[in-house]
This record gives structure tokens, sequence and C-alpha cells, in this order.
């Protein structure tokens, strides 16, 4: 049973965990030697990537890959999963132990959070078979944007647990009710992005040459990821 007492504390450790995206390869537009021979289609592949993640636009993305959109719509939905995971590890919401309904609350926010993301495509480059895209991105700052709500969420659930509230609670009911309140004040007060200064990324292309296709790599994705949203240090 559950006894009275502070249980949670708002200095939680924010631990970025890697988001897991379908991608799909950009077939390579030819060897010419012009170093701007193609660059568009290169520079559209990357921020279709990025629109379907984040903003769940599929339309660039479909039109350069030639994926269906039930395809596309994989890559959203898995990242806002991800997300919510994330959000859920960083606040001490234990997603192992909360109901499906729970996570749900917290997808909820990462769309929230994600539809709000500033990104724009800056220059590319070519080197021989290689394309490096420079994109300019505006960083959420999960921590900021979420210390207020989180911070009075869970001096309020401290609260409860001295009055006693939660007394004869099971370990998962216990959870529950506090991933509930943290997810509940997240909804509520989560509008307005605090963000930190703008950032240039690089995005170097991955090319195979037997099949004549280029690829973002998950590690390329996840460095893009980390720069876009700032969950941890």
């Amino acid at each position: 049973m559950k006894k009275s007492g502070i249980y949670k504390q708002t200095a939680a450790a924010l631990a970025a965990v890697s988001c897991m995206v379908m991608l799909l390869a950009l077939a390579g537009c030819g060897s010419g030697d012009g170093e701007s021979e193609g660059t568009e289609a290169y520079q559209e592949y990357v921020v279709g990537i990025m629109d379907a993640n984040y903003l769940g636009r599929y339309e660039k993305y479909m039109e350069i890959t030639g994926s269906a959109q039930a395809e596309a719509e994989k890559i959203y939905e898995a990242n806002i999963q991800a997300f919510a995971l994330d959000m859920e590890e960083a606040l001490s919401v234990k997603a192992d132990v909360v109901t499906k309904g729970v996570t749900e609350q917290f997808m909820a926010v990462a769309e929230t959070i994600y539809s709000q993301v500033k990104y724009q495509p800056v220059d590319v480059v070519r080197e021989g078979d290689t394309y490096t895209i420079s994109l300019e991105v505006e960083p959420i700052d999960f921590r900021e944007t979420v210390r207020e709500p989180f911070q009075s969420a869970v001096n309020t659930f401290n609260e409860q647990a001295k009055n006693g509230d939660f007394d004869g609670h099971t370990d998962q009911e216990y959870e529950e009710a506090y991933g509930k309140a943290v997810a509940s004040a997240l909804a509520a007060d989560v509008k307005e992005m605090v963000y930190r200064e703008k950032v240039t990324v690089k995005v170097v292309l991955d090319y195979d040459k037997e099949n004549n296709l280029y690829l973002i790599s998950d590690e390329q994705m996840e460095a893009l990821d980390d720069r876009v949203v700032y969950i941890a240090e």
C-alpha cells in the first residue's frame, strides 16, 4: 500500500530517448558534374522527412520518395509515440506502469509541441556523391516550456500525498494518478513554446552507389532530432 508523503520531485533527470522513424530512400538525380545539379531535390527530401516527422505533413515526402500515405503516416505516429515516452521518462512517469490512456494524453501534448517546431533549409552543397544540407533550427527548450505547469502539478500532487489522499492506493494506482496529473497539467497549459537561440545543423546524406539511393542515417536523424527539441542537456 502507498503511504502518504512526498514521492515526486520536480528536479527529474531529463533524459532523451532516440526516436525510431521509418525513412524511405531518395533516388539519385544523376552523376552530372555541376555542383547545383538536382540539389533542390535533396534539400526537399530532408525537409519532407522533417515535415512528416514533426508536423504530420506528408505531401512533399510522398512526392519525392514515392511512398504511400499510409507509410508516411507511420513516420509521424511513431515519432509522436516516441516523444511521448521521452516526456514520460523525463518527468518521472513510469510508462511501463501507467495505462495506455496516460500515454495517449502525453501523445496529445507531443503533437502540440511538435506542431510548433521551427526549421528552414538554408543551403545545400554537393561534393562528389555527397550532399550536405544545412538547416536553420530554432530549438524548443522542453524543460523551460513545461517548467511551470509541471512544477504546479507536482506541488499539488505532493500536497495531496501529504494529506493522505493516496493512502491505500496500490503502487500502480499511485503512479497512474501522478501520470494523469502531469499529463493533464501539460495539456492545459503548454501552448506557447520557449525557444533557444537559432543553430545551423548540417545533414549529410548517405549514398548507396550500387542502388543509386540516398538516405539519412539513424545517427544523422537522431542528432537532428536532438536539435529540434532539447529535452535534456
